[in-house]
């Protein structure tokens, strides 16, 4: 009776641990697995932040329960509490937020955001309008959130519009806003300069060329410290008034689509289709592994043009071809060489540049088929890395798709398991038959 007992109280004291302490992460993608980024945010955290769990009790995600025990644990700073609308509306009211949503506040600042159940586990349509399950992001949404609430900082950036530009990806508008970055759109054209609180501009692959109007209005931004990101367009076109305003930083463009006889991807069929050497001592690389793959399709290239004598400005690439690199014109000119896919222009006037060699880097499609490409948080580093008060704290979520075990591409293994193992049993059964046989 005595050893019941102790096993009964032993059960109910373990019972109420938080889950970190009791369960290990065996699930598929490790959702429960919190990355270093996080790990090193929450350990400097120095204001306390509460997060509470506005929804029916009984009604959470068990996912998400069990992820708050775990994000929380790496912080005394964190508290979570818990209030259902339903036991206690006069309570749920004063958080000014629908049911079924996280609430993260900082009584320090002032400030909360409201964190959706639907933005931690989010689905997309399958067929016959069935909806399941597609990602898991509850590490990016609170980490964005406990980071926006902490900081009196904040940063607005600018996409340029007005010469054909594209229109950035979802996948990379989302990365923007959980780095807590406002963003805007703003033709120079139209509004005769560039808004004041703009601290950075994007340049999504122009069509068309500036005026000589827009060219001085940029020129004069950069000249302030302005924050400039350009990615080169398909266009083959001549640019000339771009193409000045990238020389006046030191960034010349190149002509023609740059191919890498070294490092293409063979499966897309083209020496167009290239990844890019990682300069891993450029800031912009910071956090990326040296063996990590990038992509671009139809890139333009950059040449430096840092070694002229009245040099106003550093160029630091983040990412180049190999020395097969070679840039194909319309004509079928071709002209090897090493050419710069991704670099940083920083001048001495305070005004920065980075340049990138195409649009492709950004495709949404390419980014959401191939999470392992670091495009996205390469891009993310470029936008904060201007930023002394700004770090790229944008976390990608975790795929909740079903993952099957089975062989892509079955090959020898086919062979094996269906020949060569049944064929190895029937010849160890054949002999042990025969040696019985012979006793």
């Amino acid at each position: 009776a005595a050893v019941i007992a102790l096993v009964v109280l032993v059960n109910l004291i373990v019972g109420q641990l938080p889950s970190n302490l009791t369960e290990l992460d065996l699930t598929d993608n490790s959702l429960y697995e919190i990355s270093d980024t996080s790990r090193d945010f929450l350990g400097e955290l120095d204001q306390d932040v509460e997060i509470v769990v506005l929804a029916e009790e009984g009604s959470v995600d068990e996912r998400i329960l069990k992820f708050l025990d775990r994000y929380t644990a790496l912080s005394g700073r964190l508290t979570v509490t818990e209030v259902d609308p339903v036991a206690h509306p006069q309570e749920a009211s004063q958080y000014d937020a629908q049911s079924d949503s996280l609430i993260v506040r900082c009584e320090a600042t002032g400030k909360s955001e409201t964190v959706p159940f639907s933005d931690i586990i989010t689905y997309s349509y399958t067929s016959y309008f069935s909806m399941s399950e597609d990602a898991f992001d509850a590490e990016g949404q609170l980490t964005a959130a406990v980071n926006y609430v902490t900081s009196e900082n904040s940063r607005t950036v600018y996409t340029v519009t007005g010469h054909g530009e594209a229109d950035l990806a979802a996948v990379v508008t989302d990365a923007i806003d959980k780095a807590n970055l406002n963003l805007d759109s703003v033709s120079p054209m139209a509004s005769g300069a560039v808004p004041e609180d703009c601290d950075l501009l994007i340049v999504n692959g122009p069509e068309t060329d500036l005026s000589e109007s827009e060219l001085t209005i940029l020129r004069d931004y950069l000249a302030g410290g302005g924050q400039m990101i350009f990615l080169a367009g398909e266009t083959l076109d001549p640019l000339p008034n771009w193409e000045t305003l990238l020389a006046e930083r030191g960034l010349q463009l190149a002509e023609g689509y740059i191919a890498d006889l070294e490092q293409y991807f063979p499966q897309f069929g083209s020496a167009f289709a290239i990844y890019g050497v990682l300069n891993t001592g450029s800031p912009v690389a910071a956090g990326v592994d040296s063996g990590a793959l990038t992509y671009f399709a139809n890139a333009r290239g950059f040449l430096s043009l840092e070694d002229s004598e009245d040099a106003a400005w550093t160029i630091t690439p983040f990412l180049s071809t190999t020395d097969q690199g070679v840039a194909v014109t319309e004509d079928g000119t071709q002209t090897s060489g090493t050419y710069l896919l991704g670099a940083v222009s920083a001048g001495d006037d305070g005004g920065r540049v980075t340049a990138i060699g195409s649009t492709s880097f950004l495709d949404g499609s390419i980014l959401s088929s191939n999470p392992s490409l670091a495009n996205q948080t390469l891009f993310l580093n470029a936008l904060t890395a201007g930023f002394d008060d700004v770090s790229n704290l944008s976390i990608p979520s975790k795929s909740l798709a079903v993952t099957y075990n089975t062989f892509q591409n079955p090959g020898l293994w086919s062979t094996a398991y269906l020949i060569i193992l049944p064929g190895g049993i029937l010849l160890c059964g054949f002999l042990f038959w025969l040696k019985r046989r012979k006793l």
